[in-house]
């Protein structure tokens, strides 16, 4: 080594860790992450009703570390049957393409900054058409329908050792967990899980487990009917014709009233008993429901394939009530009529009726009803007692009318 190297050897070091302690307490702006991938779905939930399997979520709005814009390309929902009490398998397993049964793709998120790129000269514009693809934080839905192929189990139990003899409290045991296995009732079950894949085609954060079972359902209700009155609809209907068993050993079945070709009961709950009011008629149109049996196990409904359709077309026969508060006054030239109004929403108007005392039929003198609560009668005769009436119609065809308000006197001056 030359004379004076050393020297400048420990000056160099030093140099160097002076600066790696003034960098290292130096905080520089965050960077950005470098595989971003998008976070769980949320908001899940799932129904079984008949032979299908719904579910809605919200797609991932974000990434897993929080950040945004999420990296989305599409939502892939996995799904297994699983024989009765064979072990479910891992994620690991589970998510692999041979379990995907659906994809969704996601509309894009414009990055901020970033512009949509312009069309080249001459290129042809390309129709508008509404994106159907759901958003980020779209809620959406996704059905499966639950053919032969996805009833039968795909994972078996694994056969358990050969037994040995039992003895006599391990015959009390058995047969204290074959009862337990009966209340449980084992059944072959399907499970799904949900992720988000990034734009980069990195999968990200599964969804938690959903396990419908994919026993037989409950038979619909039966015999149903509806009425129509003037301010609701009640339906009726009968239990199952064939009872469950599964039920048996449990809670009785529950009910679900669907209304047109809504995926949502007109029930917020599930309706204990075999009648349900639904408030408000709707006239001249054809209306049809249908009921739909429920049982539950665990936190999942499992509903019946629906009843036979109830439908009816209500007709308005239903008067308005009769006119209140008639009282006339005489004036020189005219008698002066007022009442209280009618509250029905669908009034037409009053029609006022006329008769001379004594025994005159009484006769309308409004050629078409009217709105108003007053009506001045300019045609009385001076020295004539006249006896009033009022009626209210309302806007059916034909007009409903009602029953007549109490009757008033008066004479003309």
């Amino acid at each position: 080594m030359r004379r004076g190297s050393l020297p400048c050897l420990r000056a160099a070091a030093a140099a160097l860790a002076v600066s790696a302690l003034v960098a290292c307490g130096k905080k520089g702006p965050p960077l950005p992450p470098l595989r971003p991938v998008p976070g769980p779905v949320t908001e899940l939930a799932a129904r079984r009703a008949g032979t299908e399997v719904r579910f809605t979520f919200k797609v991932p709005a974000q990434n897993v570390d929080a950040s945004r814009p999420v990296s989305l390309d599409r939502v892939e929902v996995f799904a297994v049957t699983v024989g009765p009490e064979a072990e479910v398998p891992p994620n690991r397993t589970l998510l692999l393409p041979k379990y995907l049964v659906a994809t969704i793709p996601v509309r894009p998120v414009e990055e901020e900054g970033q512009a949509t790129p312009a069309p080249k000269p001459g290129a042809p514009v390309p129709a508008t058409k509404e994106d159907s693809r759901p958003a980020p934080g779209d809620l959406t839905t996704f059905v499966e329908e639950l053919n032969e192929a996805r009833l039968k189990p795909q994972v078996l139990p694994t056969p358990a050792p050969a037994a040995v003899a039992p003895t006599t409290t391990a015959v009390a045991s058995a047969w204290a967990a074959t009862v337990g296995r009966l209340k449980e009732a084992p059944v072959a079950t399907r499970v799904y899980v949900i992720r988000g894949v990034s734009r980069q085609g990195r999968p990200g954060q599964p969804s938690e487990r959903v396990s419908v079972p994919v026993m037989e359902v409950l038979p619909p209700p039966t015999g149903v009917t509806v009425a129509v009155a003037e301010s609701q609809v009640t339906l009726s209907w009968s239990p199952p014709a064939v009872a469950d068993p599964l039920a048996a050993l449990g809670a009785p079945p529950v009910y679900n009233v669907y209304g047109g070709t809504s995926p949502t009961p007109l029930n917020p709950s599930p309706l204990p008993l075999t009648t349900f009011d639904r408030a408000g008629a709707t006239f001249g149109t054809e209306e049809c429901f249908v009921v739909r049996t429920v049982v539950t196990r665990g936190n999942l409904s499992i509903e019946s394939p629906a009843s036979a359709p109830a439908c009816v077309t209500a007709t308005d026969t239903f008067p308005p009530t009769a006119p209140k508060g008639l009282s006339a006054v005489a004036n020189l030239g005219a008698i002066n009529l007022i009442w209280d109004a009618n509250t029905e929403s669908d009034l037409a108007g009053y029609i006022v009726l006329r008769g001379e005392v004594p025994g005159d039929k009484l006769q309308a003198i409004t050629a078409a009803p009217i709105r108003e609560t007053t009506y001045v009668d300019a045609t009385a005769k001076p020295g004539t007692r006249y006896v009033y009436v009022i009626v209210a119609v309302d806007r059916a065809t034909p007009a409903n009318t009602s029953p007549q308000s109490a009757r008033v006197e008066e004479t003309a001056r």
